[in-house]
């Protein structure tokens, strides 16, 4: 870790009001009055607030929850194709990852960046002596923060670490760091081991407990909210198979009414109530979308076509059986949040509709409809009856796709409409390794090497931190 914590300071504490300022390598520009010291950054609010202002913005950033978070997913799993020619997606998507990948190590470099900004809030806001910056002011503040860190802890787990199924929590994850660091701060003190899944997990519930609790209930889904920090510890919870505190925080968050149920698919690309959370990408965030927004969409009018649904999640698709009232006759996921164009071959494929190819649009990370689909699986698996059945939940989601309500409902259906739900939106991937199964379909060329607990279904350990880590020695993830 110690290569990333230099990268760390390097940018730390930037005043998100200033305004942030990125090169056409995506790596943050710093000029002298847009940065703070530890110690300016806590002796204002407009200060304080421009640091947590700044966690958004760092989280926009196309290898943090931007676009990369979903390229991987769908790279790795069975919904989606990649004909490209960007070797780092390539080596993903044939499962011949190398440590050296540039996206993997990226993902890590931009993830402990933005928990360290947040560890610096949740550590010096508490004790900030500021006229008028009231107890209630800094408890926001502090749920933001650890709201932040949360998630990029629980996305980390998601790409370094194999799923809780694997070894009931107890195999290496990444490692942990509460403690901000600060100019001569010793480096030995940041040469950090991999803590356990289980050790990882806790720490987000710990952190969305207390977002729960500091925050207040908002229909702002730009930031985080009473009712994200429920929605992504109600994810959590389902990942760890604790069905009935999935089941409660789920249904917890479909009561609030703070959130909508759309009645279609025009909420993509807005900051609709459908989204609970959102990345409010912006023009300025577009100019450093990257590669992966990119590859998502058809080369008209602005992608490079390289990466589309895949025949599997196209016959899924197809193969559901229209309401009478369905106009359409198909499934309407085939048409509002997709765009049929040529691939890079010039192939006519089924591309997404959901991600903006320029980075400039809302982009949802967590919506409403996933607090039924957990609802509806915690209740099944679990053999609950919290708030609705399974069978209306699932039926409901079917409903708005157009297609005849089932009249019983079993894990495969809840994972079949997931896949149709999220395709492209980064769920898939965990969907098939937290149920124990491979992440492609029989006769797939790379079938044998995505089977559950294979090597590379997770990702390697950075081999810059690997050189410049001693406590990472004999970390690295197996086949890496």
């Amino acid at each position: 870790m110690m290569k990333t914590i230099y990268k760390i300071y390097k940018v730390l504490l930037i005043v998100g009001a200033m305004g942030i300022l990125y090169s056409c390598d995506d790596e943050l520009e710093i000029n002298p009055e847009d940065s703070l010291t530890e110690d300016s950054a806590f002796e204002s609010e407009f200060a304080i607030r421009g640091v947590t202002n700044g966690l958004y913005g760092q989280a926009r950033e196309v290898d943090a929850l931007n676009g990369n978070r979903y390229a991987i997913s769908g790279l790795q799993s069975d919904e989606m194709t990649f004909v490209g020619s960007f070797t780092s997606l390539a080596d993903i998507f044939e499962y011949e990852t190398q440590a050296t990948n540039t996206n993997t190590q990226e993902f890590w470099d931009e993830g402990y960046e933005i928990i360290n900004n947040a560890n610096f809030l949740i550590a010096k806001v508490p004790d900030a002596d500021i006229v008028d910056f009231t107890e209630e002011e800094k408890d926001d503040i502090i749920g933001q923060a650890k709201f932040m860190r949360a998630i990029m802890y629980f996305e980390m787990s998601r790409v370094y670490a194999q799923p809780f199924q694997l070894q009931n929590g107890n195999n290496l994850c990444v490692p942990i760091t509460i403690i901000p660091f600060e100019s001569g701060a010793p480096v030995e003190d940041f040469e950090l081991s991999r803590s356990t899944l289980n050790q990882v997990h806790t720490l987000i519930i710990e952190d969305l407990e207390d977002a729960i609790t500091l925050l207040q209930e908002s229909t702002d889904n730009t930031i985080a909210s009473k009712g994200a920090a429920q929605a992504l510890l109600a994810r959590l919870y389902l990942y760890r198979e604790e069905w009935t505190a999935a089941a409660t925080l789920a249904n917890e968050v479909i009561i609030s009414d703070l959130y909508e149920f759309s009645d279609d698919y025009s909420f993509y690309k807005t900051v609709s109530d459908e989204s609970i959370f959102i990345l409010a990408n912006t023009a300025t965030d577009g100019t450093f979308g990257g590669t992966s927004l990119h590859n998502f969409a058809s080369p008209s009018p602005a992608g490079r076509g390289d990466l589309f649904y895949s025949d599997f999640l196209v016959s899924a698709l197809e193969s559901g059986i229209p309401d009478v009232t369905n106009t359409e006759g198909k499934d309407l996921r085939l048409i509002d949040p997709v765009i049929i164009g040529n691939d890079a071959n010039g192939v006519e494929e089924v591309f997404q509709n959901k991600i903006s190819s320029t980075g400039n649009d809302p982009l949802p990370i967590i919506r409403i409809t996933e607090m039924y689909f957990i609802r509806a699986e915690a209740n099944l698996r679990g053999n609950l009856t919290i708030g609705d059945t399974p069978l209306n939940d699932i039926n409901r989601i079917r409903s708005r796709a157009g297609l005849i309500d089932l009249t019983a409902v079993t894990l495969d259906d809840i994972l079949e409409e997931r896949l149709k739900e999220f395709a492209s939106e980064g769920h898939r991937r965990m969907d098939l390794l937290r149920n124990s199964r491979g992440l492609r379909q029989a006769g797939d060329p790379e079938f044998s090497s995505a089977v559950f607990g294979a090597n590379k279904t997770i990702f390697p350990i950075p081999a810059g931190q690997l050189d410049a880590n001693p406590a990472l020695n004999g970390q690295q993830n197996p086949g890496y």
